[in-house]
């Protein structure tokens, strides 16, 4: 099948503008009477009904073997659940921008887990990638010692709990599922959690005002309906190496929209910041990408 990169192109980028549009909109339901656990609860019930309905059309089946519930149970907790939780939380504290460019530095904390954990081998372009991401962060703290460090230390615990994910995803057997039935499975897991505790704890409110339930609504459409249908279109024409690294558009439209919808301030140094961590992940999108062309295909035997 032909590819169009322009497709492509155009739909990475707009995922990428549409996740970095849900922090303002989580932000922006805080004013209208939601917390962190309603915001991360109902965000996930709201897309059930429509991922169901998607995977319905798609003919795709929700049966899965016992190992990978399992997994999907530890997907739906650290992703769904926990990297939500730290991130939602960490908008109460400080700005969506600095938020989600702390947060971006998961994929180095992966890189550092991959070689601790599972004794790979750490490249030069692997070490260049962890010293930027620090010294990016440096240069926030440096410059905002009277920042909420709670923002701070939630934001950097949402990514780890992203990278955790994101390994959980590599290792637990899940590769062969459709990108949706993870999802949905993902979505149920948090709900379930979430709705227990918050209720326990009395934490879930239901007195938010009518805007507010439209922002919650409008996150989840978001993410299930939009975002998560053009990342398959645009890996299949332009490739996952190039959709990751448009993907860097997403903290870059948060920290854009931050300034000009929520009157958020960035500085010179922030920015510079900001760009230190992004460039760590370019770093290693890149290593992947130069890796595989790398390798020479084997041919098949006759």
């Amino acid at each position: 099948m032909k590819k169009n990169r322009t497709l492509g192109t155009i739909c990475a980028i707009l995922a990428a503008c549409i996740y970095g549009s849900t922090a303002i909109l989580g932000k922006a339901s805080y004013a209208e009477g939601a917390n962190t656990l309603t915001l991360a609860m109902f965000r996930s019930l709201f897309s059930l009904p429509v991922l169901a309905l998607i995977l319905k059309a798609k003919g795709e089946s929700l049966k899965v073997t016992k190992h990978q519930l399992a997994a999907l149970a530890g997907l739906g907790i650290t992703g769904a659940s926990m990297t939500s939780l730290f991130l939602y939380g960490a908008y109460n504290y400080i700005s969506v921008g600095l938020t989600t460019c702390i947060h971006f530095v998961y994929p180095v904390i992966v890189a550092l887990i991959y070689v601790t954990v599972f004794h790979e081998r750490i490249s030069r372009v692997k070490v260049i990638a962890i010293i930027l991401s620090v010294v990016g962060l440096l240069m926030f703290l440096e410059k905002n010692l009277n920042l909420n460090m709670t923002g701070i230390w939630l934001a950097f615990l949402s990514g780890v709990a992203y990278a955790l994910y994101v390994i959980l995803m590599d290792k637990g057997g899940v590769s062969e599922l459709h990108p949706m039935v993870i999802a949905f499975y993902c979505c149920c897991t948090a709900s379930v959690i979430m709705f227990a505790y918050g209720t326990a704890a009395g934490q879930l409110t239901y007195d938010m005002t009518p805007r507010g339930w439209v922002y919650l609504f409008l996150m989840a459409m978001c993410v299930s309906v939009g975002a998560n249908s053009m990342i398959p279109v645009a890996v299949k024409h332009v490739g996952p190496t190039a959709t990751s690294i448009l993907g860097m558009f997403e903290p870059i439209s948060t920290v854009i929209l931050g300034v000009l919808l929520l009157n958020e301030t960035c500085t010179p140094r922030g920015m510079l910041g900001c760009g230190l961590v992004i460039g760590s992940v370019v770093l290693l999108t890149l290593e992947s990408h130069w890796e595989k062309k790398s390798e020479k295909p084997v041919e098949d035997e006759v």
